[in-house]
């Protein structure tokens, strides 16, 4: 049986043994020749992790949109309904389109509330699996599980120990601390995907919005408590961060401070510091105290006589920072 498999079953059961009427009207799965046959109204590929979940149950039609969620707030949408909204957000004009894509690839709605999503992203051939993003009613694209068998083990796990858990008004609600503790233990390659997306993205779209997407996917990431180890991909990241930061024509550094400050980049938030920019000064201060660099207190000290008394007020807190940490 493979983990996903499990994983599915083990929630079925937790549901079947604690609140059976969420899941009495859950459809019974496809076959293979049925998905086969909804899949070739895609234009791409999706990895073998949708066909196992297809396979255990074909959820819910998008127009109902059913109360019984089981899958955090949201239920398992149809297979037929999930590629019909797949190929209307292909279709769309070029800017909406682009809106639903994930590094350029298309995806593929998973699950639904209201007009939020879960939806994976397209394969290459040899992919196995694939991130599970998050689709806002804003439009706004944000990474949320490695790939389909992380949540599902995720959900699996949280729901057997207690960081989910039904309300007695019949909501689904978190613990955060247990829910955290799941999520680390099959989501600790996240960080990667976050770091691949941008570099991807970031040669074609220099935007503050590209570097605000990077800056969301890591604040979730570091909110669960991912470390983010030293790799070179996070070399690569900071040191392009840090040529924007350099960049004269760039006048976002504000938000790649924000990143500096998820990636633990020391060394490029003490640049930081001698910034032309007062926000730029201000925020790189607070981040070194936030984080806790106390190799950066002198640098940070240096700045108490900055001109701008906002520069000087950041720099003030971060040093109450550092003598509340020691």
């Amino acid at each position: 049986m493979s983990d996903i498999k499990d994983a599915l079953d083990r929630i079925h059961y937790w549901f079947k043994k604690n609140h059976p009427a969420k899941i009495v009207s859950l459809a019974s799965g496809l076959s293979p020749l049925e998905i086969d046959n909804l899949f070739s109204g895609l234009s791409f590929q999706v990895s073998e992790e949708v066909r196992e979940i297809y396979q255990w149950s074909n959820g819910y039609p998008i127009e109902k949109c059913a109360d019984d969620w089981i899958f955090d707030y949201m239920f398992l949408l149809s297979l037929e309904s999930g590629v019909k909204e797949a190929q209307t957000w292909v279709e769309e004009h070029e800017e909406i389109a682009l809106m639903y894509k994930y590094a350029g690839k298309p995806v593929l709605p998973i699950c639904m509330s209201d007009i939020e999503f879960l939806a994976v992203v397209a394969t290459d051939e040899e992919q196995t699996t694939s991130a599970v993003i998050h689709i806002s009613e804003i439009v706004e694209i944000s990474l949320r599980y490695t790939n389909l068998t992380a949540m599902m083990l995720t959900m699996a796990e949280s729901y057997e120990t207690g960081g989910l858990f039904i309300s007695p008004k019949g909501y689904i609600e978190k613990d955060e601390k247990k829910y955290a503790a799941a999520y680390r233990k099959y989501n600790s390659g996240i960080i990667n995907l976050a770091l691949e997306r941008f570099l991807k993205i970031f040669p074609e779209d220099s935007s503050w919005q590209t570097v605000e997407l990077l800056h969301n996917d890591l604040y979730m990431s570091n909110s669960y408590g991912i470390e983010i180890p030293l790799s070179s991909l996070k070399i690569k990241v900071v040191n392009t961060l840090l040529n924007l930061l350099q960049d004269e024509k760039y006048d976002s550094g504000f938000s790649v401070v924000l990143v500096l400050e998820e990636l633990r980049a020391v060394d490029a938030l003490i640049q930081g510091l001698q910034h032309p920019s007062k926000w730029v000064r201000s925020r790189a201060a607070f981040a070194l105290g936030k984080i806790k660099a106390f190799e950066a207190v002198e640098f940070v000290s240096q700045l108490l006589e900055d001109p701008d008394p906002m520069v000087q007020e950041a720099v003030k807190e971060a040093l109450e920072m550092f003598r509340n940490q020691r």
